[in-house]
């Protein structure tokens, strides 16, 4: 069981991300948290590695790296943790507000 340092937010909301000045990439974000976030990249074109600017919703652009790629599914670390008004914003925006922790 992987264990996780935050809590988990499930949302369903919108967002885009660049690698460098590069073209934009619409993106379907799944997971949040202060540190991260998940998403289903359609292109396929990311690498564990790579470092995105993104924006969630209207917030943004933030800045991070890809940590793991499954499948598409994509696994970022935000460069600097979301404050908590920022997170509580883009929950009420997209989430569900419910919060899963894996102990």
């Amino acid at each position: 069981m992987e264990l996780r340092r935050e809590p988990r937010y499930s949302i369903s909301t919108s967002g885009r991300y660049r690698r460098g000045t590069g073209i934009r990439f619409d993106i379907s974000i799944k997971d949040l948290s202060e540190y991260g976030c998940q998403f289903y990249d359609i292109v396929g074109r990311l690498e564990v590695g790579d470092a995105i600017t993104l924006r969630i919703g209207k917030i943004g652009p933030l800045h991070a790296k890809v940590r793991w790629i499954e499948r598409r599914q994509a696994g970022v670390e935000f460069d600097r943790p979301l404050y908590p008004a920022v997170l509580d914003h883009i929950i009420a925006d997209g989430g569900t507000d419910e919060f899963r922790t894996l102990k």
